[in-house]
């Protein structure tokens, strides 16, 4: 080795000591002022992507709880594993004997964990339903004397993660995930108590479902949505608030593949096409006898993928994750496959890694900044990755759930956010002056959004451009005068109570 490369090698080992030796000042001060607060702790990780070293480094092996910053394992795992150019294929098929336009038998689609299908966020939410008509008309079907059979082979029936909040499992955003998901798995409800008599309409996936009503007018709006043993309607019964006009409810759905076979009836009724007999969920047991009319394709998986982290929507990920277990794992409601890959990749272990969802929904997961920091650099590094998931994260200021956080113009960044109850985090890459940076950024405990969200601009600007520090000093509550609460309006009522997973 001559003079020269030995003087190389010796200024690559001193460089982590150098930059620890002023990593950063201003921005370390900043959040050790931030963690003076009772109760704050925050961890932060700065990375240069180029180089792979380490820029800035604060409480890196200690764990966090993510909220949805676990979209970022989750998405990355399953663009790794499928591709993403994947798509989710529900089969259509037919049993029986198909006579002068006659289909004397049943109509079977296949359960495939595919989370758009009838999505809000996907154009055509009606597809599956158009393409069902069309692969019935091709083979000459006009009628059908039987049933819609929903073959869920594979998959246990819904339930809820057993680390989700009981408080969550009503939201929309807590919606269960299964087999066949529809519509995000829940419903828009629309209340009218005016003039006329109170009513409610129910719509899955942008269509109108058959219902019964039993409603009196009364405050606040309380309602109960059930399924009668024929499965043809929803009963819905209770109060709505007098006054109501077309005010929205979010329903979430307490077993999504059973509304899903009565969004699929409705919708195939109609479109001219009759199932006059009520609809089947077939689980446990394989069924023979199939004549395949052909496939429903998903939107590939890159669009899928940029849904969840720019919408950050949890039944996406869930989805993702769960559908990437084996059907034994598929019962705990845990990311047992998306957690074994990361563990694999890049030797991480339980004490640094250990999401309990696929979301972030769980208050239990926990990771650290170092954990997060070395999966959104394989992602970088990795060229098949690399493309497809930098564009599924939105930019700071401009779009997604980070269209609020705003930042000096020279820094653009592409971040998934992640917030709950005493957490807020984002994490993803930042472009400065020509090169590229990964980050991690969480605090945890007795936080408020506003505020954390204020630290994280004056972090990103004290790392890339020279600003005075921040007041963080506790600020008192000035004296307003107290206004009386708007009354709030009752949420609905589940009468099903959802199961939640075995543990594991």
């Amino acid at each position: 080795m001559n003079l020269r490369r030995l003087a190389l090698f010796v200024l690559y080992l001193f460089i982590p000591l150098l930059v620890y030796a002023q990593p950063y000042p201003e921005a370390v001060e900043l959040l050790r002022r931030y963690e003076q607060r009772p109760g704050v702790r925050v961890t932060a990780l700065l990375r240069d992507l180029e180089t792979g070293e380490t820029l800035v480094a604060h409480r890196t092996d200690e764990l966090f709880r993510p909220a949805s910053l676990v979209k970022i394992p989750t998405t990355g795992a399953f663009l790794a594993l499928r591709g993403a150019d994947y798509r989710f294929h529900i089969p259509v098929a037919i049993r029986g004997r198909v006579h002068e336009g006659v289909l004397e038998g049943d109509l079977i689609l296949g359960a495939s964990a595919d989370p758009s299908v009838g999505s809000h966020y996907i154009p055509e939410p009606d597809r599956l339903l158009r393409e069902v008509k069309t692969l019935l008309e091709e083979r000459g079907i006009k009628r059908v004397t039987g049933r819609l059979l929903l073959d869920m082979n594979g998959f246990p029936r819904p339930f809820a993660n057993d680390t989700w909040p009981e408080e969550d499992l009503d939201e929309y955003y807590g919606a269960l995930v299964s087999g066949f998901n529809v519509g995000d798995n829940y419903a828009d409800l629309y209340l009218y108590a005016e003039e006329s008599d109170p009513e409610v309409e129910v719509q899955l996936a942008s269509q109108p479902l058959p219902t019964r009503q039993s409603l009196t007018t009364g405050s606040p709006t309380n309602l109960e949505l059930t399924m009668p043993v024929s499965r043809d309607s929803i009963l819905v019964s209770g109060e709505v608030r007098s006054g109501s006009s077309g005010r929205h409810q979010r329903w979430s759905l307490p077993d999504p593949p059973l509304y899903a076979a009565l969004w699929l009836t409705e919708g195939l009724r109609q479109r001219g096409i009759e199932l006059p007999q009520a609809p089947r969920l077939v689980y446990d047991s394989v069924m023979t006898g199939l004549d395949t009319l052909g496939f429903y394709t998903s939107l590939p998986v890159d669009t899928l993928v940029k849904i969840t982290n720019f919408r950050s929507s949890n039944i996406y990920a869930e989805a993702l994750a769960y559908s990437l277990n084996s059907p034994k794992d598929r019962t705990t409601g845990y990311p047992i496959a998306m957690r074994d890959y990361w563990r694999e990749r890049l030797h991480l272990t339980p004490s640094n890694f250990l999401p309990m969802d696929g979301s972030g929904l769980s208050p239990y997961g926990r990771l650290t900044s170092g954990a997060l920091s070395l999966i959104l650099s394989e992602l970088w590094r990795d060229q098949a990755l690399n493309a497809p998931f930098l564009a599924s994260l939105p930019e700071a200021g401009v779009e997604g759930s980070v269209r609020s956080v705003s930042l000096p113009s020279g820094i653009r960044a592409f971040v998934k956010s992640g917030s709950m109850r005493g957490v807020r985090g984002y994490a993803g890459y930042i472009h400065h002056e020509g090169k590229w940076y990964s980050l991690v950024y969480i605090a945890n405990g007795a936080i408020t959004g506003g505020e954390a969200r204020s630290l994280f601009t004056h972090f990103v600007s004290c790392l890339f451009i020279d600003q005075p520090l921040p007041d963080l000093s506790p600020k008192k509550p000035s004296a307003v005068k107290t206004k009386k609460k708007a009354q709030k309006v009752g949420k609905t009522k589940v009468q099903h109570s959802k199961r939640k997973g075995k543990k594991r």
